[in-house]
């Protein structure tokens, strides 16, 4: 049986976050990337899946500033993989 494991990375379409995600996606791990912009959020995706990581990584809209975006990434999370493992707050 294999063991999926599950991470969300905030601020994950640019820099150390984009790194994470990349790093976490290339060792199966499925991660939810996480970003304030919709468009830059998407490209960073877009950019992971031309690297092959297509089965790994999904985008999903979260501004940690703004608490009226945590609960519905929180409804995906649980509709979606019914846990979380990993949680990389690089904001």
């Amino acid at each position: 049986m294999e063991l999926k494991v599950y991470a969300v990375v905030t601020g994950g379409n640019k820099g150390i976050g984009l790194s994470t995600c990349k790093l976490l996606a290339s060792n199966g791990v499925t991660v939810v990337l996480t970003a304030r912009d919709h468009k830059r959020g998407l490209e960073a995706v877009e950019k992971l899946n031309e690297l092959g990581l297509k089965d790994h990584v999904v985008f999903h809209h979260l501004d940690v500033t703004d608490p009226a975006t945590i609960p519905p990434l929180v409804d995906f999370i649980t509709a979606q993989f019914g846990k979380l493992d990993i949680l990389n707050n690089g904001y």
